[in-house]
């Protein structure tokens, strides 16, 4: 028996050691992360969780101290709880991650421990899933006329669609991957596209002959310089933890250096002069920034150097430093590599294409450029396996097997098995080097958006595994009073989930239809048919206005795309006074109710909507103001009141009527 308790305790010994072993902190505040630190395939639907070390002040982890950055769409509006036994923040994205976007979590130092002790900023990023596409793409679009572009990808006017900007063109997205051009800015440059000001829209910083102009968005897509500085672009993230996204940049070919961004306004910060094997040169690279070494601080990391040689056979030596982020805006510079490279060809020379990301899925970020690849050991080191020769401007998961794929310059493709091995292709629309990627038809793959530099021309290359579930062949309206009945017919349909109805009304105040959409109602789709089928939906009791309808066609993997009706809708005024009932009946708590104030009347009348119990005490004054003839839609909300019957009564230009209703809780 006694070894039998010998026994016990040395495998509990063990389990325990165990689970010290596999459960070490990121920092004495932070224990884990999840989704983990530079994760590559996210699912668009997570939430984000936050396990601390120790008890925290629940009035201290909010939307002030914590920040979620979508580099495609803006600061994210998110709901966030603490639980106090789990020692656990849940952050609940009020809305579906975009496929292929990065996203940045920064906890800022306004977060405090039980014992109010402010914690250590911690900023990490991830990528969202894309969940499809075979990296076959498929020339759809173009933009003509286009020289030396720099393309970038988002969301510029908050309508759920990724747009672009080319150098300082903006050109819209209709959703299915079409782009018009809408505008543009009064300088040309190089630009860069983030949420820079924290207002839930991503703003334009633009570079020329070494001045950044900082162009603000509405929220609608239009952009107004707010003001200037001296400097370069490089890439952007939030180095202080200070929740605003600040730059990484070259300052010179012998100088790497920080700007801070405070609260929207960017000031100069850390300079580091270049050392190393490489001498500083005319070779500038890139700059990333990545949290190179997991600790919960992005660092910048610059590749540079210098060149000899001719045309056709350059001799090319790089250096690869590293401001290792110290925190409270220092670094610590480090030479992690130097190399030679021979035999290095005009291109490769003049378009560059070094980037960074986890090649391997181990959680670590690696670094590529043509001729040499640095794997990221974990213990602030990096080994060469010198097996790139191509350049490299883009990384994403390209044929949605959860790994990063890269594709850059001379038409090359390059997907990722999971384990940094890397099988080439070639996209056969010419040689381009410089592009953008994102979901352009909301199908869930990732798609590019490419300049070829031999035509003058950006392409649009949609990425093609998943063919169009459903096949519509017509979508009409037809309307009775202020009820609209949408018909729609399809030839065939594939994985098809179903119909949202979405309708977005004309304001007249801007003369335009509200960019929003509101879910009008569902109707279930047949899955997989070949057969025709033909669809209703009756969106009822509508108020008078101007109206546009879409279907969202979603299938079972969360696809989508959307069809317009092409025709507006108007529901006009009626021609005598009426009250509907209400709806739903019964209700709990909230009911709508529906009327009618005729034309006949001439101009503004007054109307009086009241609630009352079976008593005759009046419980609600609803409407009680002069109303343009038209229909009218109000909600009644009943929670303060108890179950029962309920009696709602219209008076208006000498019409009355009343109608029953009954509430159960």
């Amino acid at each position: 028996m006694k070894n039998f308790y010998l026994k016990f305790a040395f495998l509990i010994a063990c389990i325990f050691n165990t689970a010290i072993i596999y459960s070490t902190p990121i920092n004495q505040y932070i224990n884990t992360v999840s989704p983990p630190q530079n994760a590559v395939s996210v699912n668009k639907a997570s939430n984000i969780t936050i396990a601390f070390t120790q008890d925290m002040n629940p009035a201290t982890i909010n939307n002030a101290n914590i920040k979620v950055f979508g580099y495609q769409t803006g600061l994210l509006p998110v709901t966030i709880d603490y639980n106090a036994a789990g020692k656990t923040a849940n952050i609940n994205p009020n809305q579906d991650l975009k496929a292929g976007e990065k996203i940045s979590v920064t906890l800022t130092s306004g977060i405090k421990t039980i014992a109010n002790e402010n914690i250590a900023p911690f900023v990490y990023t991830f990528y969202v899933q894309a969940t499809g596409g075979n990296g076959i793409f498929t020339r759809t679009s173009g933009i003509d006329n286009i020289t030396d572009a720099v393309i970038r990808s988002g969301d510029v006017n908050r309508d759920g669609f990724i747009d672009l900007v080319v150098n300082n063109k903006i050109y819209y997205n209709d959703g299915n991957a079409g782009f018009t051009f809408t505008n543009e800015l009064p300088i040309t440059g190089i630009p860069e596209l983030a949420d820079f000001d924290n207002d839930g829209d991503l703003d334009i910083l633009l570079e020329n002959s070494g001045i950044i102009y900082f162009y603000s968005n509405n929220g609608f897509g239009n952009f107004t310089q707010q003001y200037s500085f001296a400097g370069h672009l490089g890439d952007f993230g939030d180095l202080d933890g200070d929740g605003y996204l600040d730059i990484a940049s070259f300052l010179s070919n012998a100088e790497i250096g920080t700007f801070n961004n405070v609260q929207g306004i960017f000031g100069s910060g850390y300079s580091f002069i270049f050392t190393g094997n490489c001498l500083p040169g005319d070779y500038l690279d890139r700059v990333n920034i990545d949290d190179f070494n997991n600790d919960g601080k992005l660092d910048a990391m610059g590749i540079h150097g210098s060149t000899g040689g001719g045309i056709f056979n350059y001799t090319l030596c790089r250096s690869y430093d590293v401001l290792n982020n110290q925190g409270n805006r220092n670094f610590s510079p480090e030479n992690i590599f130097a190399g030679q490279l021979s035999g290095v060809n005009v291109i490769i020379y003049s378009y560059r294409g070094g980037i960074s990301l986890d090649l391997n899925n181990d959680g670590l970020i690696d670094i590529i450029s043509p001729g040499i690849e640095l794997r990221n050991n974990g213990n602030g080191t990096f080994s060469n396996s010198n097996t790139f020769f191509y350049i490299f401007s883009l990384s994403s998961d390209f044929n949605g097997d959860g790994f990063l794929d890269v594709a850059g310059g001379y038409d090359i493709l390059s997907f990722n098995d999971g384990n940094g091995n890397f099988t080439y292709s070639t996209i056969n629309n010419g040689i381009f080097n410089a592009g953008a990627s994102g979901d352009f038809d909301n199908d869930g793959d990732i798609d590019l958006a490419i300049y070829n530099f031999l035509t003058n021309q950006v392409s649009i290359l949609l990425n093609g595994d998943i063919p169009l579930p459903v096949e519509l062949s017509s979508f009409t309206s037809e309307t009775e009073s202020n009820n609209v009945t949408l018909s729609w017919t399809t030839v065939s349909e594939e994985n098809n989930a179903g119909y949202d109805l979405e309708r977005s009304m004309f304001n007249v105040q801007t003369s335009m239809f509200n960019d929003n959409w509101i879910k009008a109602g569902f109707v279930s789709g047949k899955g997989t048919t070949s057969n025709s089928n033909s669809y209703t939906f009756t969106d009822r009791n509508l108020q008078s206005g101007k109206y546009k309808y879409r279907l969202k066609q979603s299938d079972y993997n969360g696809n989508f795309k959307f069809y317009e009706l092409s025709n507006e809708v108007v529901i006009g005024v009626p021609d005598k006074f009426y009250l509907s009932q209400n709806y739903p009946n019964p209700f709990n708590p909230v009911t709508n109710l529906g009327f009618g104030i005729s034309s006949a009347a001439g101009g503004l009348g007054f109307v009086s909507l009241k609630v009352y119990d079976v008593l005759g005490n009046e419980v609600a004054l609803l409407v009680n103001e002069n109303k343009e003839p038209g229909y009218y839609n109000v909600q009644f909300d009943g929670s303060s009141l108890s179950s029962g019957i309920y009696f709602y009564r219209l008076e208006s230009n000498g019409f009355v009527q009343t109608k029953r209703m009954m509430m159960v809780k």
